[in-house]
C-alpha cells in the first residue's frame, strides 16, 4: 500500500503542480488578459477623450463661424439699412428738391407770363396809339387835302370868271381870237 499512497501521492503532487501551473499560468493569463484590458480600456478612453476633445473644437469652430456668419448678416443688414436709410433721404431730397425746382419754374413761367403780358399790353397800347397817330394824320392830311382842292377850285373858278370877264372886254373889242378853256383841276396858262 505504500506504493499504491507513494503513487497516490506523486499523482497529488503532481495534480497539485499542474495545478500550481495552471494556477499560474491562469493567473499569467488573467494578468495578460486584464493588461490587454486595461490598455483596451485606456485606448478607448483615450480615443474618447480625443474624439469629445475633437468635438468641442468642432463645436467650438462652428459656434465661432456661425457667430462669425451671424456678425457678418449683422453688419450686411446694418449696411442695408444704413443704405436703405440713405437712399430714403436721397429720395427725400431729391422730392424737396424737385418740388423747389417745380415752384422756381413755376414762378418763372408765371413772371415770364405775366411779362409778356405786360409787353402784349405795352404793344397794344402802342399800336392802338400808333393807329390814332396814323388816323390823326391821315384825317389832317385828308383836310389838308380838301382844303387845298376847295382852294384850287376856287382859284380855278375865280380864274375863269377873269377869263371870261377878260373875254367880255376882248370880244367886244374884236381884235383878239378867243382862248381855249383848260380842263377842270388845270391852272389856265398866262397870255
Amino acid at each position: 500500500m505504500s506504493e499504491h499512497l507513494a503513487a497516490e501521492q506523486a499523482r497529488a503532487r503532481e495534480a497539485h503542480d499542474q495545478l500550481a501551473e495552471a494556477t499560474t499560468a491562469h493567473a499569467a493569463e488573467l494578468d495578460q488578459v486584464h493588461a490587454e484590458a486595461q490598455a483596451a480600456v485606456e485606448a478607448a478612453r483615450t480615443e474618447r477623450d480625443e474624439a469629445v476633445a475633437r468635438a468641442e473644437a468642432d463645436k467650438a469652430a462652428a459656434i465661432q463661424a456661425a457667430q462669425a456668419a451671424a456678425l457678418q448678416a449683422d453688419q450686411r443688414a446694418a449696411a442695408a439699412d444704413a443704405r436703405a436709410d440713405s437712399a430714403r433721404a436721397e429720395a427725400a431730397q431729391a422730392r424737396e428738391d424737385a418740388a423747389a425746382e417745380l415752384a422756381r419754374v413755376r414762378a418763372d413761367a408765371e413772371r415770364e407770363r405775366a411779362e409778356i403780358t405786360r409787353r402784349l399790353d405795352d404793344l397794344r397800347a402802342d399800336s392802338a396809339r400808333e393807329r390814332d397817330e396814323i388816323r390823326q394824320a391821315l384825317s389832317e392830311r385828308a383836310q389838308a387835302l380838301e382844303e387845298s382842292r376847295d382852294e384850287l377850285r376856287g382859284r380855278a373858278e375865280r380864274a375863269e370868271r377873269e377869263l371870261d370877264r377878260l373875254r367880255g372886254e376882248h370880244g367886244a373889242a374884236g381884235d383878239r381870237p378867243p382862248a381855249r378853256r383848260q380842263p377842270s383841276g388845270q391852272r389856265p396858262e398866262p397870255s
